[in-house]
């Protein structure tokens, strides 16, 4: 009431005494602090009544603002602080506010739910989450199995013997997809081919998507797109959570969490899972083991530290495989050319540190500085063919954050270093390669009050072996209302080709590997243009976003398989090279707690093949998605149903080879349909899925599998399931933290 009556009385005497005026108010902003102390506040809003002129506070707290017409009343606002008004009269007078700390209620909850998927209107960058409750809709044992009820990321099989999964952005293979955990590399080098099966489910806590090129501060990379995993933390994480899973294929996981908290700044949190594939089945009766038996074993532990100007979180996480595919009865231990068989082993080592710092007198400075150190050992066997390697990486990223002047402009900069180290045999031949790439990079923020926000960056990297790799992107979102957001981006990113790393999976076939002496990096720009609307339908919140992104490569490495059906070319090339991607997809949920999603992917993904520009083998043009998920009012059952329509893909030529071992240049299309039931008690749940229910198997899949040491023998021809349909149980059980 009293603030009315301010206002009122000023703008009655204005009008009766208002005088114009091109005077400059001059003032201060301060704040006591609990210990007595006086401290200057940076941002603070600073704005007239009536005439609305607004000016905020530097970084000394110092303010100055048009005093165009007076008397007039000056409000001065801070968030986490009382608003302050003030009846100016006289502009030349030095003022000074303080400003008082807002009361603090007691006893208020906010309750917000969880929908598993979102999409943020204010995020500058189009980025979609997949929380627990989505990932949980399917048995999501691996990161490789995390994607099924998502439109965004594709997940195809990458070769009939090892059961490695790739994923697929904007139509690209998923090396042009950077990973990361918690912005600390993910997969990348030596584990591309396999590393996402070597993290759990179960310790993913978030998934952060985002299509086209990310922000420098995370590397040169991300072409088509950036995967951010946010793993369970040890201040959050259950006091104790196990998780069971089997399917009728003999595959068994069990994974135990175990968080503590020791004390208001120390937490820590241990992770174990384990994998096995017990028996080999061969559903497509070709002889071989429609999935490699074996293991896998990881293990993390982490720790937390939060104190009141700083926090730090680091911790090691160990990788232990050792796979088996091939043959039926095949064995790594056997006499070579007595059976064809396929083994994958893997040790990894990592240390990971995350310490962030913040500034006591910079109110929204703050230095983050990212290290990981990481070790990785691969040896892998296809028949006769050995690929063996290791890597050792250092990675360390130092980020400097400031607002310049006040909150609508903020400043990132920083310094990246990497280094790679390899060393990679490739049957009779040896590959030594070190990278050595010190970067900087800069990225400013314009924020207009979270409608417009404009996000610049420009980083410079220095490869050792391939010089400059200099990289600029940019940003934009305009919220049109604050149901929607219009964003567009565009940005341009290298990639550091590993040929035989990168596409091992084609190791799988008597294919000749003819790889160029003179691999050099890609270079691609991606621009994109996305649209969300946020709508009521029977008041729950539903959603519409149709985006379009275009990546061209200056430069790309072309895996041609079109050449000769008997070897498998690697060359780069500047010749035309490019990807159309559209998506629309609408969720709603028409009833309390029944969604409803689904979406339309179109693909235009060519590249020169023999001077010839041909659509890129294995994507198909059309993809579509239909998702429906219901809970029961009590939240005790839920039921989830996900179909997936894949159109008719391009495969490469088998015209050279004999008659009996080609195959069509085209693919069928095909419907997935999975679905999971699931009820959940007090501290646990258990739940019943299926897997490709329509029971679609590729006939055929291995060419030439009678004679897998013949000169046609393939099995990289893979545009469907080859295993048939699954059905899988487990349960979930869980005790939570203790609430203080």
């Amino acid at each position: 009431m009293n603030k009315i009556i301010i206002v009122f009385i000023c703008l009655f005497s204005s009008h009766l005494y208002g005088q114009e005026t091109d005077l400059q108010l001059k003032g201060k902003i301060i704040t006591i602090n609990a210990e007595g102390d006086e401290e200057t506040v940076p941002g603070a809003k600073i704005q007239w009544v009536l005439n609305k002129a607004v000016a905020f506070s530097d970084d000394a707290g110092q303010f100055e603002i048009a005093a165009a017409s007076l008397p007039d009343t000056l409000m001065i606002s801070f968030i986490g602080f009382q608003t302050i008004y003030y009846k100016v009269v006289d502009p030349s007078l030095d003022f000074v506010f303080n400003l008082k700390e807002g009361k603090v209620l007691d006893g208020i909850v906010v309750i917000g739910e969880n929908l598993g998927k979102h999409i943020d209107l204010m995020d500058p960058r189009h980025v979609e989450t997949i929380g627990t409750d989505e990932l949980r809709k399917a048995a999501c044992c691996n990161l490789s199995e995390s994607f099924e009820t998502n439109a965004s990321v594709d997940v195809n099989i990458t070769d009939a013997v090892s059961g490695a999964k790739k994923i697929q952005m904007l139509g690209l293979d998923g090396v042009y997809t950077q990973l990361q955990w918690e912005n600390i590399p993910l997969v990348r080098g030596l584990s591309t081919s396999y590393g996402l099966s070597f993290t759990p489910g179960t310790w993913i806590e978030s998934i952060q998507i985002t299509k086209g090129t990310g922000s420098v501060l995370n590397g040169y990379e991300s072409m088509a797109g950036m995967i951010n995993l946010e793993l369970k933390k040890p201040n959050e994480a259950e006091r104790l959570y196990v998780n069971l899973y089997g399917n009728k294929f003999s595959r068994a996981e069990i994974n135990v969490h175990g968080a503590q908290v020791l004390s208001k700044k120390w937490s820590t949190l241990s992770l174990v899972h384990i994998s096995n594939q017990f028996v080999e089945t061969d559903v497509n009766k070709d002889g071989f083991r429609d999935m490699p038996i074996g293991y896998i074993a990881a293990a993390m532990h982490r720790w937390n530290f939060e104190g009141k100007n700083s926090e730090a979180k680091f911790g090691i996480k160990a990788i232990l495989g050792d796979k088996q595919g091939g043959q039926l009865g095949s064995s790594s231990d056997a006499p070579l050319g007595s059976a064809w068989n396929a083994r994958f082993k893997t040790q990894h080592v990592e240390l990971f540190a995350k310490n962030g710092y913040f500034l006591k007198k910079r109110k929204f400075g703050s230095i983050g500085l990212i290290g990981q150190a990481k070790y990785h050992e691969m040896h892998n066997t296809f028949g006769n063919t050995s690929y063996e390697g290791t890597q050792r990486k250092i990675y360390l990223n130092s980020i400097y954050g400031d607002i310049i002047g006040n909150t609508n402009h903020n400043i990132k900069t920083g310094l990246s270093f990497l280094l790679d180290d390899y060393d990679q045999t490739y049957n009779d031949s040896t590959f030594l390669k070190t990278e050595i790439v010190p970067g900087a990079y800069a990225e400013y923020t314009y924020n207009s009050n979270d409608k417009v926000i404009v996000v610049a960056g420009f980083r410079a990297d220095y490869h050792n072996l391939y010089g400059p790799l200099i990289t600029p992107r940019i940003h934009g979102k305009w919220n049109i209302s604050k149901k929607n957001a219009l964003r567009v981006s565009v940005g341009r990113g290298y990639r550091v080709p590993n040929p035989f790393a990168d596409y091992n999976s084609q190791m799988a076939s008597s294919r000749l590997w003819v790889v160029s002496p003179d691999i050099v990096p890609e270079d691609g720009i991606s621009a994109g243009v996305t649209f969300t609307q946020k709508f009521l339908v029977n008041d729950n919140v539903a959603s519409f976003t149709i985006d379009y992104f275009y990546t061209h490569f200056l430069n790309q490495l072309v895996v041609d398989m079109d050449i000769s059906a008997n070897e498998v070319h690697i060359y780069n090339t500047n010749a035309t090279s490019f990807s159309h991607s559209a998506q629309a997809e609408l969720s709603i949920q028409p009833a309390k707690g029944f969604e409803l999603r689904s979406a339309f992917k179109y693909y235009d993904v060519r590249g020169t093949f023999n001077n010839i520009l041909t659509q890129k083998a294995f994507v198909p043009k059309f993809r579509v998605l239909l998702n429906a998920g219901y809970q029961t009012r009590n939240k005790k059952w839920g039921f989830d149903l996900t179909g997936n329509w894949i159109g008719k893909k391009r495969l490469p030529s088998t015209a050279t080879n004999p008659e009996i071992y080609q195959r069509d240049v085209i693919s069928k299309n095909f419907w997935m349909l999975n679905s999971q039931i699931t009820y959940n008690f007090k501290n646990f749940s258990v739940y019943l899925g299926g897997e490709n229910l329509l029971n679609v198997i590729q006939n055929d899949a291995i060419i030439s599998a009678e004679d897998p040491f013949g000169a046609y023998f393939d099995a990289t021809q893979v545009w469907a399931p080859i295993s048939g349909a699954n059905i899988y149980a487990g349960l979930h059980f869980s005790i939570k933290q203790k609430k203080k």
